[in-house]
């Protein structure tokens, strides 16, 4: 028993020894609690949570995406009206047509041949361009020449090549085999169909 108080002396004494403040609980190192470490994650976590949230509220919305609150209603937006075709005067696409080379550049007539009869019109002849039986190919301006008085129709022959209005000859001929005819000039390059 004896030895048994002089423990229990012995660590009375060492507590005593050792507690040199008043009130060694509350004292952070005694208990192993930071409170500085403690409150500094509190204000950070509070910082960062402010700059998060306000950061979400300045960021605009993605386009498309419509948030809508309970005050606002959708907006609407009006439909388009409708936009009606121009419509341009009938032609027959199916009138005929013969493409004459007045440039001397070998098998340019059959290019646009090719070319016209894939926006549809009825290419039936390719030949040289001549004048009183003499073969021309000195001719520096494309041009067309409406044999039977059917300006619209040269017209649409014109845009579709990108030759001028001003280069439409009329030449009407009641014996006349072709509708119209094409004379595809030295500045062939410049017209479509050429790649």
């Amino acid at each position: 028993m004896r030895r048994r108080r002089r423990q229990s002396t012995q660590i009375i004494k060492k507590k005593n020894f050792s507690s040199n403040t008043s009130l060694p609980y509350i004292s952070g190192a005694k208990t192993g609690f930071n409170w500085k470490r403690f409150f500094t994650w509190i204000f950070v976590i509070v910082i960062m949570g402010s700059i998060t949230y306000y950061a979400y509220q300045w960021n605009p919305q993605p386009a498309g995406r419509d948030i809508l609150d309970d005050k606002t209603e959708p907006v609407s937006t009006p439909e388009p009206e409708a936009i009606e075709p121009v419509v341009e005067a009938p032609f027959e696409k199916n009138i005929q047509v013969e493409i004459l080379n007045g440039c001397g550049v070998n098998g340019v007539a059959k290019i646009f041949q090719d070319y016209l009869r894939d926006q549809g019109f009825d290419v039936v002849n390719t030949d040289n361009y001549t004048e009183n039986d003499v073969v021309r190919w000195d001719i520096e301006h494309s041009m067309i020449i409406d044999h039977v008085g059917q300006f619209e129709q040269a017209r649409a022959i014109a845009r579709t090549l990108g030759i001028s209005e001003e280069k439409i000859l009329t030449r009407e001929k009641p014996d006349a085999i072709y509708d119209v005819s094409i004379v595809i000039g030295k500045d062939y390059t410049g017209l479509k169909g050429i790649e």
